[in-house]
C-alpha cells in the first residue's frame, strides 16, 4: 500500500471505484489523459490509483503506480493508500486470469457542488442511487424499441 504521508483531512463527497482492463498489459499514456482531462474539467477529484494483475483463480498482485509517471502527466493522488486489499481483492476475482487492471478511487466532484449549492438555498438531497450503465443502456434500448 501507498504510504500516507503528512496529509491533512479533509472530507469526501461520495466515491466511486473505476476498474480499466489494460489490453496492452501496461498503463498508457491515454489513461492518464483522460483523467487528467476529467480532472482539469472539475469533474472528479483522483483520490487513489493502483494497479492488479490477476495471477490465478486465488492470486493477484497489487502494484503501485510510479509517482513520477503520474507527475509526468500532471497528475497527483489526493488520498493515496485509500484503497484497501479487501478492496483490490473483490476487483481482482473478477478479472480474467493473466490481466492487468487499473483500480481508481475517484470523487465526483460535480455532486459534491451541487449538494452545496442546494444546501445552502436550505434544500436537501435526500438520496442518489447510481445505476449501472448496463443496465442504463438495457432500459433505453428496450424503450426506443417501443411504439
Amino acid at each position: 500500500m501507498a504510504e500516507v504521508v503528512d496529509m491533512s483531512l479533509q472530507a469526501l463527497g461520495d466515491v466511486e471505484f473505476v476498474v480499466v482492463r489494460l489490453e496492452d498489459d501496461r498503463l498508457s499514456p491515454d489513461i492518464l489523459e483522460a483523467l487528467l482531462r476529467q480532472v482539469e474539467s472539475g469533474a472528479i477529484r483522483l483520490l487513489d490509483f493502483l494497479l492488479i494483475r490477476r495471477l490465478g483463480a486465488e492470486d493477484w498482485h497489487l502494484i503501485e503506480i510510479d509517482a513520477d509517471e503520474f507527475t509526468l502527466a500532471g497528475l497527483g493522488l489526493d488520498t493515496p493508500g485509500l484503497v484497501c486489499e479487501d478492496d483490490a481483492r473483490h476487483f481482482a476475482s473478477g478479472l480474467p486470469i493473466g490481466s492487468l487492471a487499473a483500480l481508481i478511487l475517484v470523487e465526483p466532484t460535480w455532486s459534491e457542488r451541487f449538494s452545496h449549492d442546494v444546501d445552502r438555498r436550505g434544500d436537501r438531497i435526500l438520496a442518489t442511487q447510481p445505476i449501472p450503465a448496463s443496465i442504463a443502456n438495457t432500459v433505453l434500448a428496450s424503450a426506443l424499441r417501443q411504439p
